[in-house]
């Protein structure tokens, strides 16, 4: 006779499923981003289900996460793909960045506190000496770590919610392609200048130093796109064991 499910079994069979997705959501993302899978790649869910030893629901969760970061196109006829992420892409990715971060940063310098001025002076003495160890890895979260805290100051959760879906693309396309040299020393210059107009309270000032910001970060990843050698056109996706790894903890 099966046993009863109760709340708690419910609760613990629900976080288990979730973690799943999260692992699959996470294994195609780092796979397509790599060029694992190549842009313009056709994604079968029974495909996937196979290969990862799941059922198809997980991926096709998976495939709809990453649909809303951009990476996925679903079509009704097509079934998924893989988005090209060609210089169109990018630009694209940095001119909604420019506008609504942009917007926000100006908004931030009229919220600026003691305790922001001293965190983003931490962040950024961390991304210094990051620089400085060339532990350029280290940069990207910091970046991204040094942008949120401005945005915040906001308040404005939905428009965070929509950036975030865009930043955590841009610092998965910038771990992958990395940074031009001698980018990341003018990503410090370009910082303090940020702080210091925040700092007196100057948003226009800070709109403007955050436009040119984002406008060099876009050519520099467009510089180091064109430099990237191609993936191979059909390089599969590594064999899985199992659930693709994707055995929950002991």
């Amino acid at each position: 006779m099966p046993s009863a499910t109760t709340p708690e079994t419910a609760e613990a069979d629900l976080a288990l499923g979730r973690t799943i997705y999260q692992r699959v959501h996470e294994r195609l993302r780092n796979d397509i981003l790599a060029g694992r899978i190549p842009p313009g790649g056709r994604l079968k869910i029974a495909d996937l289900a196979r290969r990862y030893g799941l059922s198809q629901m997980p991926v096709r969760e998976a495939l709809q996460q990453l649909q809303g970061e951009g990476l996925v196109i679903l079509s009704p006829n097509r079934g998924a793909s893989v988005r090209r992420m060609d210089a169109a892409f990018i630009r694209s990715l940095f001119d909604i960045r420019e506008a609504l971060e942009g917007h926000l940063t100006r908004q931030a310098a009229a919220h600026v506190t003691p305790t922001l001025l001293e965190r983003l002076r931490g962040l950024q003495r961390r991304y210094d000496a990051a620089v400085e160890a060339g532990d350029l890895q280290a940069c990207i979260p910091l970046n991204r770590a040094f942008h949120e805290a401005i945005l915040q100051a906001t308040g404005n959760d939905e428009a965070l919610r929509l950036l975030n879906q865009h930043t955590a693309l841009i610092a998965a396309l910038r771990a992958r392609l990395g940074y031009a040299s001698g980018r990341p020393a003018v990503i410090c210059q370009e910082h303090w200048a940020l702080i210091e107009a925040l700092a007196q309270g100057d948003g226009e000032a800070a709109q403007r130093i955050h436009a040119g910001h984002v406008r060099r970060a876009a050519e520099d990843m467009l510089a180091m796109l064109r430099a990237a050698p191609r993936p191979p056109a059909s390089a599969p996706l590594p064999e899985s064991r199992g659930a693709a790894g994707l055995t929950p903890p002991a």
